[in-house]
């Protein structure tokens, strides 16, 4: 959970702003390694931060209308932005300022409305990217 909770602070502090977006859970396991989930909500979109084996890795689910399996990866909603495929799907900075750029138009995209079009739309990518992957 540090790793998550260092990296939230280091590059993404603009998620408080204004209490846009709220802590509403955790996991921490220590079966294998430590690994833990953080759970952060704003009104229309909900963010899942993991930590598994030493890495970071981020998913996006709208808050309303969604099922327990449509999480997306923050690469697969870059690439629905911005059109192109990307090398990891790891947490990085890089990712942290996508996001303080882009946040607005996700949250849109997340929002209840629009969410049957968006989920079709990622879905279509996460498909892709498998091919890309494993032919």
């Amino acid at each position: 959970m540090t790793k998550i909770l260092a990296f939230i602070a280091q590059h993404m502090g603009y998620l408080w702003v204004g209490a846009r977006f709220r802590i509403v859970g955790s996991e921490v396991t220590t079966s294998f390694a430590t690994n833990a989930v953080l759970f952060v909500d704003s009104d229309r979109l909900r963010l899942r931060f993991i930590s598994d084996r030493e890495q970071l890795f981020m998913d996006f689910q709208p808050v309303t209308g969604a099922g327990p399996n449509d999480w997306y990866s923050i690469d697969i909603v870059r690439r629905m932005l911005q059109g192109k495929p990307e090398r990891s799907a790891e947490l990085d900075p890089s990712y942290a300022e996508f996001l303080r750029d882009n946040l607005d138009e996700i949250e849109a995209r997340f929002s209840e409305e629009n969410w049957p079009a968006t989920r079709e739309t990622l879905h279509k990518l996460e498909l892709q990217r498998s091919k890309e992957l494993f032919g």
